[in-house]
């Protein structure tokens, strides 16, 4: 998740009314972007303005090291396209769950049962 819900949402309605290919395109921020587990980490820890030690399990593998994805058709079609930042959007993401916490737990809660 590199960007806001809303920015999901906009690419989602120009698709709807204008796309007209059969072929999929990549809806992500492109590589010039990308951001490591730390720095997620880091920003999700500066918007729940979490003052905690950060933990990594070192007995589990690193997993991908890199993988990358390249919006270049999304660009073709909406050049101007500005995505959220992604501090931004953990921040709003962050805030959006702690004002709906419970909401939220309950509607987990209910998909895994």
């Amino acid at each position: 998740m590199n960007y806001e819900s809303s920015d999901l949402g906009r690419i989602l309605v120009w698709a709807l009314r204008e796309y007209d290919e059969v072929d999929p395109f990549i809806t992500s921020v492109g590589p010039e972007k990308e951001v490591s587990f730390t720095e997620a980490v880091k920003m999700i820890t500066k918007a729940l303005d979490f003052k905690g030690e950060i933990v990594y399990d070192t007995t589990m593998s690193d997993g991908q090291m890199r993988k990358t994805a390249s919006n270049d058709k999304l660009r073709r079609y909406l050049p101007d396209f500005t995505f959220t930042p992604l501090d931004e959007a953990i921040k709003m993401t962050c805030d959006w769950f702690v004002a709906n916490y419970d909401i939220a737990r309950k509607l987990c809660d209910e998909a895994l049962s």
